[in-house]
Protein backbone atom coordinates (compact mmCIF):
# COMPACT_ATOMS: atom_id res chain seq x y z
CA UNK A 1 0.00 0.00 0.00
CA UNK A 2 1.08 3.53 -0.93
CA UNK A 3 -0.17 5.41 2.13
CA UNK A 4 0.05 4.10 5.63
CA UNK A 5 -3.44 2.69 6.12
CA UNK A 6 -5.96 3.69 9.11
CA UNK A 7 -9.12 1.16 8.67
CA UNK A 8 -9.29 -2.05 7.04
CA UNK A 9 -12.88 -3.01 6.20
CA UNK A 10 -13.69 -6.62 5.90
CA UNK A 11 -16.36 -8.84 3.89
CA UNK A 12 -17.98 -11.46 6.00
CA UNK A 13 -18.74 -14.59 4.54
CA UNK A 14 -15.81 -16.61 2.48
CA UNK A 15 -13.54 -13.65 3.52
CA UNK A 16 -13.29 -13.93 7.44
CA UNK A 17 -15.56 -17.30 7.96
CA UNK A 18 -16.15 -20.36 6.01
CA UNK A 19 -19.70 -20.25 6.36
CA UNK A 20 -20.99 -22.39 4.21
CA UNK A 21 -21.58 -25.75 6.10
CA UNK A 22 -24.28 -23.35 8.15
CA UNK A 23 -25.55 -21.92 5.05
CA UNK A 24 -25.93 -25.09 2.82
CA UNK A 25 -27.72 -26.62 5.70
CA UNK A 26 -30.20 -24.03 5.91
CA UNK A 27 -30.51 -24.07 2.37
CA UNK A 28 -31.62 -27.82 1.87
CA UNK A 29 -34.13 -27.59 4.91
CA UNK A 30 -35.82 -24.63 2.83
CA UNK A 31 -35.73 -26.79 -0.18
CA UNK A 32 -36.85 -29.80 1.51
CA UNK A 33 -40.31 -27.87 2.76
CA UNK A 34 -40.66 -27.54 -1.03
CA UNK A 35 -40.14 -31.06 -1.68
CA UNK A 36 -37.00 -29.84 -3.70
CA UNK A 37 -33.93 -31.85 -3.56
CA UNK A 38 -30.84 -30.67 -2.08
CA UNK A 39 -27.58 -28.88 -3.39
CA UNK A 40 -24.08 -29.69 -2.13
CA UNK A 41 -21.95 -27.32 -0.46
CA UNK A 42 -19.77 -26.95 -3.75
CA UNK A 43 -23.24 -25.78 -5.38
CA UNK A 44 -24.28 -23.49 -2.46
CA UNK A 45 -20.77 -21.27 -2.29
CA UNK A 46 -21.21 -19.65 -5.49
CA UNK A 47 -24.47 -18.76 -4.86
CA UNK A 48 -22.99 -16.97 -1.57
CA UNK A 49 -22.42 -13.18 -1.61
CA UNK A 50 -25.46 -11.31 -2.85
CA UNK A 51 -27.68 -11.53 0.55
CA UNK A 52 -29.80 -14.09 2.14
CA UNK A 53 -33.14 -13.22 -0.28
CA UNK A 54 -30.86 -13.33 -3.44
CA UNK A 55 -28.97 -16.73 -1.94
CA UNK A 56 -32.92 -18.40 -1.48
CA UNK A 57 -33.95 -17.19 -5.21
CA UNK A 58 -30.90 -19.07 -6.77
CA UNK A 59 -31.17 -22.13 -4.36
CA UNK A 60 -34.34 -22.29 -6.06
CA UNK A 61 -33.62 -22.11 -9.63
CA UNK A 62 -32.02 -25.12 -10.49
CA UNK A 63 -35.32 -27.07 -9.65
CA UNK A 64 -38.27 -24.67 -11.13
CA UNK A 65 -37.97 -21.42 -9.45
CA UNK A 66 -39.53 -20.27 -6.35
CA UNK A 67 -42.61 -21.45 -5.06
CA UNK A 68 -45.49 -19.51 -5.98
CA UNK A 69 -42.94 -16.83 -6.89
CA UNK A 70 -43.60 -15.92 -3.02
CA UNK A 71 -39.77 -15.43 -2.31
CA UNK A 72 -40.40 -13.10 1.01
CA UNK A 73 -42.08 -16.61 2.56
CA UNK A 74 -39.29 -18.84 1.38
CA UNK A 75 -36.61 -16.09 2.46
CA UNK A 76 -38.59 -15.91 5.99
CA UNK A 77 -38.20 -19.70 6.07
CA UNK A 78 -34.62 -19.69 5.07
CA UNK A 79 -33.61 -17.49 7.87
CA UNK A 80 -36.11 -19.07 10.75
CA UNK A 81 -33.74 -22.32 10.00
CA UNK A 82 -30.37 -20.54 9.37
CA UNK A 83 -30.18 -17.49 12.24
CA UNK A 84 -30.68 -19.45 15.23
CA UNK A 85 -27.78 -21.91 13.89
CA UNK A 86 -25.62 -19.38 12.18
CA UNK A 87 -22.42 -20.38 14.03
CA UNK A 88 -22.83 -24.12 14.37
CA UNK A 89 -20.34 -25.42 11.64
CA UNK A 90 -18.78 -21.84 11.09
CA UNK A 91 -14.99 -21.41 11.99
CA UNK A 92 -12.99 -18.57 11.21
CA UNK A 93 -10.35 -19.70 8.88
CA UNK A 94 -6.82 -19.77 9.43
CA UNK A 95 -5.23 -16.81 10.56
CA UNK A 96 -7.87 -15.03 11.05
CA UNK A 97 -7.66 -14.48 14.57
CA UNK A 98 -3.75 -13.87 14.81
CA UNK A 99 -4.01 -11.21 11.97
CA UNK A 100 -6.91 -9.54 13.88
CA UNK A 101 -4.71 -9.35 16.91
CA UNK A 102 -1.36 -7.74 14.83
CA UNK A 103 -3.44 -5.13 13.17
CA UNK A 104 -5.74 -3.92 16.21
CA UNK A 105 -2.35 -3.89 18.33
CA UNK A 106 -1.17 -1.54 15.75
CA UNK A 107 -4.02 0.88 16.20
CA UNK A 108 -5.75 0.18 12.97
CA UNK A 109 -9.50 0.44 12.90
CA UNK A 110 -10.94 -2.78 11.89
CA UNK A 111 -14.77 -2.77 10.09
CA UNK A 112 -17.07 -5.83 8.65
CA UNK A 113 -19.43 -4.63 5.70
CA UNK A 114 -21.40 -7.40 4.70
CA UNK A 115 -24.28 -8.59 2.60
CA UNK A 116 -25.77 -10.71 5.21
CA UNK A 117 -28.32 -10.16 7.32
CA UNK A 118 -27.18 -7.68 9.97
CA UNK A 119 -29.18 -9.83 12.99
CA UNK A 120 -26.90 -13.41 11.69
CA UNK A 121 -23.71 -11.33 11.17
CA UNK A 122 -23.72 -9.92 15.10
CA UNK A 123 -24.70 -13.66 16.09
CA UNK A 124 -21.49 -15.34 14.41
CA UNK A 125 -18.80 -12.28 15.28
CA UNK A 126 -20.36 -13.15 18.89
CA UNK A 127 -20.73 -16.34 18.86
CA UNK A 128 -17.23 -16.83 17.44
CA UNK A 129 -15.61 -14.12 19.68
CA UNK A 130 -14.53 -12.11 16.75
CA UNK A 131 -17.44 -9.06 17.91
CA UNK A 132 -14.88 -7.49 20.11
CA UNK A 133 -12.65 -6.86 17.47
CA UNK A 134 -14.43 -4.56 15.03
CA UNK A 135 -15.73 -0.58 15.69
CA UNK A 136 -18.21 -0.77 12.88
CA UNK A 137 -19.92 -3.07 11.73
CA UNK A 138 -22.71 -2.50 8.35
CA UNK A 139 -24.63 -5.12 7.65
CA UNK A 140 -27.50 -6.19 4.72
CA UNK A 141 -29.47 -4.21 6.85
CA UNK A 142 -28.07 -1.28 7.71
CA UNK A 143 -27.07 0.67 4.49
CA UNK A 144 -28.62 2.69 2.17
CA UNK A 145 -27.38 -0.32 -0.32
CA UNK A 146 -25.67 -3.57 -0.84
CA UNK A 147 -22.10 -4.27 -2.32
CA UNK A 148 -21.40 -3.74 -5.53
CA UNK A 149 -22.83 -0.88 -4.67
CA UNK A 150 -19.85 1.71 -2.99
CA UNK A 151 -22.60 3.43 -0.98
CA UNK A 152 -22.42 0.18 1.30
CA UNK A 153 -18.23 0.88 1.97
CA UNK A 154 -19.48 4.64 2.15
CA UNK A 155 -21.66 4.28 4.93
CA UNK A 156 -18.68 1.93 7.40
CA UNK A 157 -16.27 4.99 6.30
CA UNK A 158 -18.62 7.39 7.31
CA UNK A 159 -18.96 5.90 10.29
CA UNK A 160 -15.39 4.93 10.96
CA UNK A 161 -14.65 8.45 10.09
CA UNK A 162 -12.01 7.82 7.95
CA UNK A 163 -11.36 8.62 4.44
CA UNK A 164 -11.18 6.42 1.49
CA UNK A 165 -7.36 6.55 0.94
CA UNK A 166 -7.20 6.00 4.51
CA UNK A 167 -8.70 2.57 4.09
CA UNK A 168 -8.35 -0.73 2.30
CA UNK A 169 -11.40 -3.61 1.47
CA UNK A 170 -10.59 -7.13 2.02
CA UNK A 171 -12.93 -9.95 0.27
CA UNK A 172 -13.37 -12.65 -1.84
CA UNK A 173 -15.81 -11.59 -4.50
CA UNK A 174 -16.18 -9.05 -7.54
CA UNK A 175 -18.94 -7.80 -5.54
CA UNK A 176 -15.86 -6.35 -2.80
CA UNK A 177 -14.11 -5.65 -5.57
CA UNK A 178 -16.55 -3.43 -7.68
CA UNK A 179 -17.75 -1.57 -4.45
CA UNK A 180 -14.24 -1.15 -3.10
CA UNK A 181 -13.20 0.46 -6.25
CA UNK A 182 -15.88 2.51 -6.70
CA UNK A 183 -15.40 3.76 -3.29
CA UNK A 184 -12.16 4.52 -4.17
CA UNK A 185 -10.20 1.86 -1.80
CA UNK A 186 -7.60 -0.57 -2.88
CA UNK A 187 -8.84 -4.05 -2.42
CA UNK A 188 -7.14 -7.40 -1.19
CA UNK A 189 -8.73 -10.78 -2.14
CA UNK A 190 -8.64 -13.87 -0.99
CA UNK A 191 -8.18 -16.91 -3.03
CA UNK A 192 -10.25 -19.20 -0.60
CA UNK A 193 -13.72 -17.69 -0.61
CA UNK A 194 -16.62 -18.20 -2.23
CA UNK A 195 -16.07 -16.39 -5.49
CA UNK A 196 -17.62 -17.35 -8.99
CA UNK A 197 -15.14 -16.89 -11.05
CA UNK A 198 -11.09 -17.31 -9.87
CA UNK A 199 -9.68 -14.59 -7.94
CA UNK A 200 -6.76 -13.58 -9.45
CA UNK A 201 -9.14 -12.65 -12.43
CA UNK A 202 -11.20 -9.90 -9.72
CA UNK A 203 -8.96 -7.35 -10.69
CA UNK A 204 -7.90 -6.69 -7.42
CA UNK A 205 -5.06 -5.02 -6.16
CA UNK A 206 -3.27 -8.13 -4.66
CA UNK A 207 -4.57 -11.38 -4.14
CA UNK A 208 -3.66 -13.61 -0.90
CA UNK A 209 -3.46 -17.56 -0.12
CA UNK A 210 -3.30 -17.49 3.26
CA UNK A 211 -4.93 -14.94 5.53
CA UNK A 212 -1.46 -14.73 7.85
CA UNK A 213 -0.23 -12.59 4.57
CA UNK A 214 -2.52 -10.21 4.96
CA UNK A 215 -1.07 -7.95 7.36
CA UNK A 216 1.80 -7.67 5.21
CA UNK A 217 0.22 -7.29 2.43
CA UNK A 218 -1.42 -3.94 4.51
CA UNK A 219 1.29 -2.93 6.12
CA UNK A 220 4.56 -3.61 4.84
CA UNK A 221 7.13 -5.80 5.81
CA UNK A 222 8.78 -4.37 9.34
Amino acid sequence: MNRTKRAVIFDLDGTLIHSLPDLTVAVNKTLAEAGRPPLLETEVGPMVGDGASTLVSRAFEGSGGVPDGDLANWLARFLGHYEPHAADLTRPWDGVVETLDRLKARGIALAVCTNKPTKATHDILQALGLDGYFAVIVGGDDAPALKPDPAHIQEVLDRLQVSHDEAVMIGDSINDVLAAKGAGLPVIVVSFGYSRVPAIELGASYVIDDFRHLYEAVIGRQ
